[in-house]
This record gives structure tokens, sequence and C-alpha cells, in this order.
């Protein structure tokens, strides 16, 4: 059984080990050595890379209690040297403490069971089994955040397990291995780990919420610590500098900003709409004398289209419409009629055409559209179309 150095010395980059057994399995190196600081995939913590004698580490894994180093290449020596990709490892550190400290405070404050824990990349997230109110998510970071202020050391204790039924935020799976391995972080944190850790709250230096949403009836919160939390807020600044010189304004006054451009925009729909209405009603009026009305709209918009079939959906509720216009994006296509027209189904129509324009969309029996590239064979395609919808009255 290989030795865990990565618990002995969590700081330690580089090691010495020998070769235990190597093999290739499903095409790929495996490794055993008789210790190693790399550690594995485990506890919502993903493994460590680096390389062993220069040969790059892809994934590293356990499996019947022995770690398993996944090379790129096979190995020539007997005796070999590790040598860890730190930054990665010390971000997984600093975001695995950091989880620790945030979900311990959502358990302290209003009594939260995290669910489940994962870290990718500089993410972090967690799930919560129950719907979690936004003001407990906030309180929990502040909270957080002061703890690591408070620069707590953390502690690995393997108390007997009486004790970690007394104690700990989360009980550990009935079939685990005695005794069982505490993350202690004394008034914070007191839970079952396998991961590697920071030494003290201080060295998380900062844990940010990014984001949290509705999931499988419950929550979950995305969280970003210590070096991946600053790059965060970093690139978060510099978009906000943009804005700033966008709207020529301080950050305390963007929100307003764009609430006063949002009303403009609204404002400036509606003389659209109503400029539209006036162009487009006697046009939908010629048009909607007819049973199936098949039209090219030039030099138009998708909003265009859609709005020349309200209108001809509205005036008359037994036309069908096969409406297009070309653009920079391509040929767009909106065919349907009144909603309460059920003696006509669009989408065989619809599907054939988008066939031959060789492009995607859907939709219902009374409305279907989509976005096409081949704008040469526009007509062709509304030929077919129409074909198809002659069906349901029987021309």
């Amino acid at each position: 059984m290989s030795q865990k150095l990565y618990y002995e010395n969590l700081y330690a980059r580089e090691f010495d080990a020998e070769v235990l057994n190597q093999y290739e399995h499903d095409g790929k190196f495996h490794v055993i050595l008789d210790k190693t600081l790399f550690f594995p995939s485990g506890g919502g913590q993903p493994f460590d890379t680096g390389f062993i004698d220069g040969v790059e580490v892809k994934e590293v894994l356990e499996k019947n209690g022995e770690i398993i180093h996944v090379l790129a290449g096979g190995l020539n020596n007997k005796k070999v040297h590790g040598v860890l990709n730190w930054e990665r490892r010390f971000e997984f550190m600093q975001q695995h403490l950091g989880e620790h400290i945030f979900a311990g405070m959502l358990f302290n404050l209003h009594g939260l069971h995290t669910a489940r824990m994962r870290i990718e990349g500089g993410n972090v997230s967690i799930d919560i089994d129950t719907p979690v109110k936004e003001e407990f998510i906030f309180e929990a970071e502040a909270a957080a955040n002061e703890a690591v202020w408070r620069d707590i050391p953390v502690e690995i204790l393997y108390p007997d397990i009486e004790e970690v039924k007394k104690f700990a935020r989360k009980l550990p799976p009935e079939n685990a291995e005695l005794p069982i391995r505490i993350v202690k972080i004394e008034g914070v944190d007191y839970v079952p780990c396998c991961g590697v850790h920071v030494s003290s709250t201080g060295q998380v230096g900062l844990i940010k919420i990014t984001s949290f949403e509705n999931h499988k009836g419950g929550t979950r919160i995305y969280l970003k610590c210590g070096a991946a939390a600053y790059r965060w807020l970093a690139s978060f600044y510099s978009e906000v500098r943009k804005a700033e010189t966008e709207l020529v304004c301080g950050y305390e006054s963007i929100n307003d900003k764009i609430l006063n451009l949002k009303s403009q925009i609204k404002d400036l729909k509606n003389e659209n709409e109503k400029t539209l209405e006036k162009f487009l009603r006697p046009l939908a009026e010629d048009l909607a004398e007819n049973k199936i009305i098949k039209y090219v709209m030039k030099n138009s918009s998708q909003d265009d289209v859609k709005h020349l079939f309200r209108l001809i959906t509205e005036i008359n509720r037994e036309a069908v419409a096969l409406l297009a216009c070309e653009n920079s994006e391509g040929v767009f296509i909106m065919f349907g009629t009144n909603r309460d027209n059920k003696n006509v189904d669009v989408r065989p129509a619809f599907k054939k055409a988008i066939s031959i324009l060789d492009g995607k969309g859907g939709g219902s029996s009374f409305s279907a559209q989509g976005w096409g590239k081949n704008s040469e064979k526009l007509s062709a395609a509304l030929d077919e179309a129409e074909e198809e919808v002659k069906k349901f009255y029987e021309i």
C-alpha cells in the first residue's frame, strides 16, 4: 500500500519514491509507487497533476488502497522523482477548506446540511437538499470570511466513532473504514474528509459567492475561494470599469443608468411597433385575402416577419401564412395560422422547407419558425411548403 505523503506534509512539492508496479491498461501507463505526494480524486476534490521523472501525470486514482498514477508514458527507472503542479494543488487546497468554512457556517447559522460538494477548476459548488433563502447564503458568506480573517488553525483528528457521531456536521457512510479522518476548524466545522487543505483559514484568503440556483428541489450554490476568487473579482472589476466608461458614470450609478436605458429602449420599441403597424397593416390586409399566403419580405428582419405574421393571422383566422426574409444571418422562415384554426398542421410543410434550406427550427401545429443557410433554394422551399399545406384544404 502506497504511503500517502500528501497527508504528512501538505506543502511538499517534490518527492522521491520507488516503483512498485508498472503496467499498461486500456492503452494507458499505470504506475504504483511506494509513496506519493499526488492526491487522487476523492471527497469532491480533483486529482493532482505534475511529472514523475519528467513524464506527465495525467490522472491519479485510488483503487483497493493503492494510489495509481496514470502517466503519458512509461518509466525507465526503479527509483523516481515526482514534482507536483503546485499552483493547481494549492488552489484546490484553498477551495476545499473554503468550502468547509462556508458549509460549516451554513450549518451553524441555519442548520443547513450540505449534501454534495465538487471542485471543478476554479469553481466550487455545493448542493443543499432544501431551498435556501438568499439572505441565509450571504449571511454565511460574511461569517465564513470573518473566520478566514481570524486565521484559525486546521486540525486533523482521528477520534473514536462515538465522538464523530456526537460532533460531526456530516456523518461518514455506514461502511466507512475506521478510524475516521476528521477536519476540525475550531468554532467553524468538524467533518469527516479525505481531502487536503491549507493549514489555516487565513490561507484561504477570500470566499466569494458567485451565483446560486434552484436544483432538484433544493439549492445549488457556487463559490470561489483564494486565488480563484481574486481572479474572478479582478475580471469582474475590469468589466465594471468598461461599463463605467461606456455609461459615463461611477459604479454606484451603473444600475440607475441601466434602468434608464431599459426604459428608453422600451419606449423606442413601442414607437417601432406603432411604425411597423402603420407600415405593415395595409400589406397584411392585402395578403390576408388569400387562403394560403406565400410571401418573402425584402430587406427585413425576423421581427418584421413575426409582426406581419401576427397581423395576417388576426385578420384572416383561416389563412395559412408561409413567410420568409433574407438578411446577413441567413434565411428566416415562419409558417403558421391562427391558433384557433384546428384544420391545418404546418409542421409537415415546415420540416420539408427547413430541410431544403439546410436549417434548424421547430414549433407547434399552428406556428413554426427557424433559420436556413441555402438562400438560393428559398423559392423552391416555399413552393414545396405550399404543396404540403394544400393537402389540408384539398386544393
